[in-house]
């Protein structure tokens, strides 16, 4: 959730000094939704939504003959998707890639859907509180895989053993470590607020102790490609519009519970299924949507293709929520609407969300040191989420075959 405004000298030094030392791609880019659970599978496959399967933070799945909204972020959703489609993701994982190639780890303390789909059908391991799996789905017990609290102190210990065991000791082709904050304290509380401010400081200790350990490691001989990056960034909730209940009351979808239009809420956006026997209805939904001062944008059929999704099992309509540049309380720029539900009720007016379109929360940030990279250089280029994967195949002299992201610019 690290803004890329953020990475400045009195939030995060660290980082800041680091990117001083290293090349800075100062115009990187989210995927829609800007949410964790696809960011993350879109990072770990170089592909856009629409290519790798899955939408967002949660996702309609067939149900007899309509459609149920499921968040991805419960543990059972990877066997969920599974069992709608008889696979998890529709392209290989770095994890899958590297499999017979030295492995990969991936240590995550945020939600289990974001950090399961980093590798769905297991073929490296993911270590995370909710249950670690190694190669092949084997549990793994607590002596190979610690169990942390989802916050700061379990940031904390999460990099340590991340430094001590995976970096220094198994060290496999691909480490990952996805920390918690600073996007949990961020939804705990307004953006800029101490609560903020002491998620940021928290990540940048971490990263200040996994560079020393980097640092350690290529004095040793270890050729190492150190990449620092956010998923998203994050704006301030101004207001709340369970878009579900609104078609309800517009006469476009038959009930709360129905399954014929069923809207699945991202935050700041939201992506709406549609049964075949509502189908006639996709017009008059779009028409009353772009009417509402509450939407932002409306993508229907294909135009979804410009936000890398795709109509596709039942996906019909994506939309953004509304937004401004606006400051919150303590003049943090971007103020957005979020779409919710009974079951997603959102964060609280004034804190952080994301997941749409907003400047500042499809504004992440990403830092490349070493593999090539020209140090105390800026890209100002334009660069995505799906061109990371790309970029460690091609560090590891791997093919890149089947991705939509390039390779960064080195220079």
């Amino acid at each position: 959730g690290h803004r890329n405004d953020f990475v400045r000298a009195d939030t995060c030094p660290n980082m800041f000094d680091f990117a001083s030392r290293s090349r800075r791609f100062v115009n990187h880019r989210a995927i829609f939704p800007s949410a964790t659970r696809a960011s993350a599978t879109s990072i770990a496959t170089g592909c856009w939504p629409a290519n790798h399967g899955l939408h967002g933070n949660t996702m309609g799945l067939p149900d007899g003959d309509g459609v149920r909204v499921h968040d991805v972020g419960d543990p059972a959703f990877v066997g969920k998707l599974r069992n709608a489609f008889g696979r998890t993701l529709k392209v290989p994982t770095l994890a899958q890639r590297l499999a017979e190639l030295g492995g990969a780890i991936i240590a995550s303390n945020v939600s289990p859907g974001a950090a399961y789909f980093q590798d769905p059908d297991n073929y490296g391991h993911v270590v995370h509180r909710a249950g670690s799996y190694g190669p092949g789905g084997r549990s793994l017990g607590p002596d190979e895989a610690p169990v942390v609290s989802h916050d700061e102190a379990g940031d904390e210990d999460l990099g340590e053993w991340f430094c001590t065991e995976v970096l220094q000791r198994r060290r496999p082709r691909l480490s990952v470590l996805w920390l918690a904050n600073p996007d949990h304290g961020m939804h705990a509380g307004p953006l800029g607020s101490p609560t903020h401010l002491n998620a940021v400081a928290c990540a940048d200790r971490i990263f200040a102790r996994v560079e020393e350990t980097v640092e350690a490691l290529r004095a040793e001989g270890e050729d190492i490609l150190f990449l620092v990056g956010s998923d998203h960034g994050q704006e301030s909730v101004r207001e709340h519009v369970a878009v579900g209940a609104r078609l309800v009351e517009a006469g476009l979808k038959d009930g709360p519970d129905s399954t014929d239009v069923v809207v699945a809420p991202q935050g700041g956006g939201g992506l709406i299924y549609i049964a075949p026997r509502a189908e006639a209805r996709i017009n008059d939904i779009v028409a009353y949507l772009r009417a509402q001062p509450w939407i932002g944008e409306v993508f229907a059929g294909a135009e979804m293709l410009h936000l890398g999704q795709r109509p596709e099992n039942g996906l019909r309509i994506a939309f953004s929520m509304s937004r401004s540049t606006e400051p919150n309380e303590f003049g943090v720029p971007g103020l957005i609407t979020v779409c919710v539900s009974e079951e997603k009720p959102g964060k609280p007016q004034g804190f952080g969300s994301h997941g749409g379109l907003g400047e500042f929360e499809r504004h992440p940030f990403l830092i490349a040191n070493g593999g090539g990279f020209a140090a105390g250089t800026i890209e100002h280029g334009v660069t995505r989420l799906i061109d990371i994967a790309p970029t460690v195949l091609r560090h590891l002299g791997l093919p890149r075959d089947g991705m939509d992201g390039l390779a960064l610019p080195q220079n």
